[in-house]
């Protein structure tokens, strides 16, 4: 009776493992990621073997130590951050049941793509998830799905069903128990015989309960099919299904109970992710097919595929796959079947026709499972989209084909090897290379002087292993190389790209030599101009020496009128009289000269740059204009907070500066402001330097302040001005300091 009843067991568990691994076949039989996410953290919690490969993580475990968030890029195509948006994404899946939408995805090795994210509110045995469906719609990236034929189920099933041996005296206390129960447990027979059962291996929140019944019924006990925990040496729990039967001598005196368990702990947790697995499964955007391969009758279908044909579950289930697919006959059925028998797994592409007679584009991956018998699991995608996007790239490529030829730019590929591939005729019209003559021939050699071909070659030693390089996604100037060996200087875009698993670039090339002409005439002109700002500005210069020298000299005429008058009257002069005037006449000479210095320095040409400060420019500034201001009764406010060095051309910071101090001051003696004054504020931050000047002369005309800063635009006519020191102070700073001057009321 007892054998029997372990048979029944064991079938009940054999059945249950039979459901179980063929559902978990339908599982990782997805062609699309699957994976759940638990609150309160939103880690992943499980997923199946097209999540770890669409992220190219090697284990479940390292998966599971992840949010989705992680699994994605900084931020968002939108500008959002990942984290943030997925945080949201989850709330609306969890509020509404269900959130479908695009995001961007990454590996772990950093590449992106796109997926399409369906995320679902799920409840199973209490407890509350999402399951997200993950599909790569970049198509980069195909799940190869590998499916393990399990082979004698039955026969390894019975070998390795775990059976729990015990036998308890009247007391409860144990008698014996069986190696499997050693095993499971860790307890040794010999440390635990004689001693109570419900006091090692029972839970306390169970133990009362599972005592009494045991007293209780000693006397005549049976159950089948109950189960109760057990507790190992570590205090881990395992949940077991007991068969009980009471144990009595020949005289029918009951002398104690055996029990033979069969551990469930995993067979429950699978017996609950088997229903996850059905829940996941009939939320999959693909069509999901289990079918008998003979008459090809539908076994089992998932909700989506019938959604898409239109079909409830039940008349599917009556129908066969000739019914759905316009292109099967009897001998391509059993082709198929053949050729699964040979490899396991097939893809196609084929037809499904819905119920209103539609015509489907559909992509099949097919896999034989030999279980209890065999069966054709299909995972069926709608490809009616991509057949458009094939359709549309073939009209892209015939278009792109189109525009490289009529392209005024050269356009050149070349493979991992640094042969050229590809070269329009504007590449032939740049180079003087017709495309017979370019096709095939290692590019460096070809328009690459040979003064730079060790770099440049050394250069694509990198770039073919990693795609990386410094030119890579940049636009840059070169010399290159005519058939004819003239040197000319050109325009580079260079990118990469992955052709058959190597490393390719493609160079749009541009011929700039007229450019380049214009731009050294641009600049020369520009120079021009600024030497006649310097000259212009010359006159204003003689004025401020003139400022500065005003008081020096006075106080040296006075000394000398001084000493006139002391020998008109006969004083007498004495030698320390002499030495204290000739004290006061150095001191004065010396500002003079100091004077001579700023003006000189400010007007050497082709100075170097240097290491400064923003405090030494202004006040050598002030050294020059500063008594120009003082006489015209003018304040100079300065606030000057920054702190770091800066290496740059001095002298043509000055000019900036002295340029738009001086226009100041210029309004504002022409408009006769009161309580005059001009405020100059810098500060620093990161790496960036902003000066502030501001006057009360009172403002810009809005009529003239976009014509500000035009060569030869002046408002100062009547003061003899020239327009070019605005102009001049924006091309220094815009294009020698690469900086910005504005100017706003």
């Amino acid at each position: 009776m007892i054998d029997m009843k372990l048979t029944t067991a064991l079938e009940k568990i054999k059945t249950l493992e039979l459901e179980i691994a063929k559902y978990k076949q339908l599982f990782e039989s997805s062609r699309d990621a699957l994976m759940t996410i638990a609150p309160p953290s939103w880690k992943l919690t499980s997923a199946n073997k097209a999540a770890l490969e669409l992220f190219e993580i090697s284990s479940l475990t390292e998966l599971t130590t992840l949010g989705p968030w992680d699994l994605s890029p900084e931020r968002q195509p939108d500008g959002r951050l990942s984290k943030e948006k997925a945080q949201e994404m989850i709330e609306v899946a969890m509020r509404n049941g269900s959130n479908s939408f695009e995001w961007e995805n990454s590996t772990t090795n950093g590449k992106s793509f796109a997926t399409d994210v369906l995320l679902t509110r799920l409840s199973i045995g209490g407890e509350t998830f999402l399951e997200a469906t993950v599909r790569d719609i970049d198509d980069k990236k195909k799940i190869e799905e590998k499916l393990r034929q399990e082979r004698d189920f039955s026969t390894r099933l019975v070998e390795n069903a775990p059976v729990l041996i015990v036998v308890l005296n009247k007391e409860g206390k144990i008698v014996r128990f069986n190696r499997y129960i050693e095993n499971l447990t860790n307890y040794s027979i010999d440390e635990v015989r004689g001693k109570s059962w419900f006091d090692i291996f029972i839970p306390k929140s169970f133990k009362e309960k599972i005592k009494n019944l045991f007293f209780n019924a000693i006397e005549d006990m049976q159950t089948d099919g109950t189960v109760n925990p057990i507790l190992t040496k570590e205090g881990m729990q395992r949940e077991v299904e007991w068969h009980n039967k009471t144990l009595k001598d020949p005289q029918n005196n009951t002398i104690g109970l055996l029990s033979i368990g069969v551990d469930v702990t995993e067979h429950l947790e699978e017996e609950k992710q088997l229903k996850l697995f059905r829940t996941l499964l009939d939320n999959s955007k693909d069509s999901i097919e289990v079918v008998e391969p003979l008459t090809m009758r539908y076994l089992d279908v998932n909700d989506t595929a019938c959604r898409k044909l239109g079909y409830s579950k039940e008349e599917l289930l009556n129908m066969s796959v000739y019914d759905i697919n316009p292109l099967l006959n009897s001998d391509f059925a059993s082709k198929i079947y053949e050729e699964l028998k040979q490899k396991g797994n097939i893809n196609l592409e084929s037809i499904q026709q819905n119920r209103d007679g539609l015509q489907i584009p559909s992509e099949v991956s097919a896999t034989l499972i030999e279980l209890d018998r065999p069966y054709i699991v299909s995972v069926v995608r709608d490809i009616t989209e991509r057949k458009r996007a094939e359709q549309t790239l073939r009209e892209s490529e015939a278009k792109l084909q189109s525009i490289t030829t009529s392209a005024q730019d050269g356009i050149i590929m070349i493979d991992n090897n640094g042969d050229v591939f590809y070269w329009n005729e504007a590449a032939e019209k740049i180079f003087g290379y017709s495309k017979k003559e370019a096709m095939g021939q290692e590019m460096h050699d070809l328009i690459t002087p040979k003064r730079f071909l060790d770099a440049y070659r050394s250069g694509f030693d990198h770039f073919k292993k990693t795609g990386e390089g410094n030119v890579v996604g940049k636009t840059i100037e070169l010399t290159a190389l005519k058939k004819d060996t003239t040197e000319f200087p050109v325009e580079l875009s260079l990118s990469a790209t992955i052709i058959d698993g190597l490393w390719c670039a493609i160079g749009i090339i541009r011929d700039i030599t007229e450019r380049k002409k214009m731009e050294n005439e641009i600049k020369l002109k520009e120079e021009m101009m600024l030497a006649q700002s310097k000259q212009a500005a010359m006159g204003d210069m003689i004025s401020m020496i003139a400022h500065q020298w005003r008081q020096p000299l006075a106080v040296i005429g006075m000394n000398i009128n001084n000493l006139k008058v002391s020998i008109d009257l006969e004083d007498e002069i004495t030698k320390d009289d002499l030495l204290k005037h000739a004290d006061s006449v150095s001191v004065q000479l010396k500002q003079l000269s100091d004077t001579i210095d700023n003006f000189s320095n400010f007007f050497k040409p082709n100075q170097p740059k240097e290491k400064t400060t923003i405090k030494d420019i202004l006040k050598e500034t002030l050294n020059i204009i500063g008594t120009s201001l003082s006489n015209n009764n003018i304040n100079l406010n300065i606030k000057d907070t920054t702190k770091s060095s800066i290496f740059i051309n001095k002298a043509s910071l000055m000019q900036v500066l002295l340029n738009i101090i001086g226009n100041a001051k210029d309004m504002i003696i022409a408009k006769d402001v009161l309580d005059a004054k001009i405020d100059i504020v810098a500060h620093e931050d990161k790496n960036k330097v902003t000066i502030s000047i501001c006057d009360n002369a009172g403002g810009i005309p809005k009529s003239i302040i976009n014509k500000i800063g035009s060569p030869y635009f002046t408002t100062k006519q009547s003061l003899n001005g020239t327009g070019l020191g605005l102009y001049i102070s924006k091309t220094i700073i815009e294009k020698h300091f690469f900086g910005k001057l504005t100017w706003h009321n």
